[in-house]
């Protein structure tokens, strides 16, 4: 009787499961999963808000912290400014330990993300029915990569439900009836442009499908709530800080106009390669083959369709930039398959294929989920900052990488320090001394990073030379993230971080990083 009972239940109130069963992996990520991904997901969110609460602007992102004459620096401020917020409520509240922060700020995403879910599952039941909504609800819930993307400050990930919200009211539209549906799915089309811009070719490619269709009522209700988003909230946020409205995106559109070849240049097929490889082939071939077969299904597709081609047809392309309609693209990738494959004599003669199939997607699928959920990435890092947290005596620090001459950037929001020295120092044919004399004597750097062990005892003592005798406060080491990244891709760094410290230092940390944030 209990797989009945299951069963039942499962059929009564699938989405109240689908949200329980996402949840699960999410709230792990969000206690276990710390870190930070991406360099914009930590320095361009978390740095910029903890830092105007502690009375500083470590990136001057604001004018009258800029020497004259300021201008704008191109950043969306919707995103870092609610974190401004949400850090100033904790400081309010006595609320100010920065790892213990940090997990609050996973669980607000955690559950934003499930709205991702709850949606996708409503889109692929319009679509497809109860069945292939269920299935592929448990797709959005459990792919590998989701919890983890989930819980952090990618902006990119931040704006999926939006656009699910979007598609969601856009696909419903014919049958509600009205404006309204459509002035609803541009409310979200616009909000997700205050948070990624870049979705702005997701709402181009609905309303181009609009005015196609010649629904000339509709295309005007879908412009009109999406300008009102960035007319209110980022139009005003310009205006109180620059005094004129939207410098800031208009810098935001200039910047990425003239560096479209600055980070990297790839061929306008990897995201076709990256779909294939993120959903598991040969799954993820029946999902692309589904999505080219479901190009009638509304103006939610053709938005897919133009982000994917216009993100294509740049140059620089990092993975993170294609993940705003990644679960879009696979809800409607999917069910369009289901639909096929169910109504294909060919398929329906031999089920074991897709079973198999779809057993060593569950299977490979469920082998990368736990340990990805769990994974603390920049690890090091993080707990270097928490090391000098927990040292008296530190005046200033040298980030010292002589070994690969990248000198990585110090997550100072878990160290709460903004004003003290911060040096990096990577090229040996300049002396660190001459270096360390061209800022102020008072609060002279007196603590040094080593990333990476490498010919360490050499670099302590150039390092010595400059700074007086050094000893050892702590070690900082890589995750399991870090090192699988390591060992996959030896050009992601994975180097155990050396804090030295002179003789108004405090003594040794806890080399293990017990206590590190």
């Amino acid at each position: 009787m209990l797989p009945t009972a299951w069963t039942r239940a499962f059929q009564e109130r699938p989405l109240a499961w689908l949200t329980f069963i996402a949840a699960a992996p999410r709230l792990v990520a969000a206690f276990f999963s710390g870190g930070y991904y991406a360099h914009d997901d930590h320095f361009l969110v978390i740095e910029a808000a903890q830092s105007w609460v502690d009375g500083a602007d470590y990136n001057l992102w604001l004018p009258w912290n800029q020497p004259a004459p300021a201008r704008p620096t191109g950043h969306m401020m919707v995103y870092p400014g609610l974190h401004f917020l949400l850090f100033k409520l904790c400081g309010l509240l006595g609320f100010t330990e920065p790892g213990a922060k940090m997990v609050l700020v996973r669980l607000l995403h955690a559950a934003w993300s499930l709205v991702t879910v709850r949606v996708g599952y409503r889109i692929a039941r319009h679509l497809a029915g109860p069945e292939v909504a269920w299935r592929c609800g448990l797709f959005l819930a459990l792919y590998f990569f989701m919890p983890f993307l989930s819980v952090r400050n990618l902006i990119e990930m931040v704006s999926v439900p939006l656009l699910m919200l979007c598609a969601w009211h856009l696909l419903r539209a014919p049958a509600v009836g009205g404006l309204k549906p459509y002035v609803w799915a541009g409310l979200f089309a616009g909000l997700a442009l205050n948070i990624r811009f870049q979705t702005v070719f997701f709402t181009a490619g609905a309303g181009a499908a609009l005015l196609l269709q010649r629904s000339w009522r509709q295309a005007f209700a879908f412009g009109a709530g999406t300008l009102l988003p960035p007319l209110v909230l980022q139009g005003t946020i310009d205006l109180i800080i620059w005094g004129r409205p939207f410098v800031e995106l208009l810098e935001y559109v200039g910047y990425n106009a003239d560096n479209t070849t600055t980070y990297g240049v790839l061929p306008w097929y990897n995201y076709l390669l990256l779909l294939a490889g993120i959903l598991i082939p040969p799954f993820s071939l029946a999902v692309m083959f589904g999505f080219a077969k479901a190009w009638r299904t509304g103006a939610h597709w053709t938005g897919v369709l133009l982000f994917i081609v216009a993100h294509s047809l740049v140059p620089n392309k990092q993975e993170r930039f294609l993940l705003p309609v990644v679960p879009l693209f696979l809800v409607l990738g999917y069910c369009a398959w289901e639909q096929f494959r169910l109504a294909s004599p060919w398929w329906q003669r031999h089920p074991g294929l897709w079973k198999g199939t779809l057993t060593w997607t569950w299977s490979l699928n469920m082998l990368l989920l736990i340990p990805l959920t769990v994974s603390y990435s920049k690890h090091e890092r993080v707990a270097a900052m928490g090391i000098l947290r927990a040292t008296p005596g530190v005046k200033g620090i040298v980030i010292e990488d002589t070994e690969e001459f990248d000198a990585p950037m110090a997550p100072r929001s878990y160290w709460g320090e903004w004003r003290t020295q911060h040096v990096q120092y990577t090229d040996t044919t300049v002396a660190l001394t001459d270096v360390l004399n061209t800022y102020p004597a008072e609060g002279r750097a007196n603590t040094i990073l080593f990333i990476g062990e490498e010919h360490l005892a050499e670099r302590v003592a150039r390092a010595e030379r400059a700074m007086g005798p050094l000893h050892v406060v702590g070690k900082a080491y890589p995750g399991l993230l870090d090192r699988v990244m390591h060992f996959l891709n030896p050009v992601n760094r994975n180097a155990v971080i050396v804090i030295m410290g002179g003789a108004a230092v405090g003594g040794p940390a806890d080399a293990a990083n017990k206590g590190a944030p």
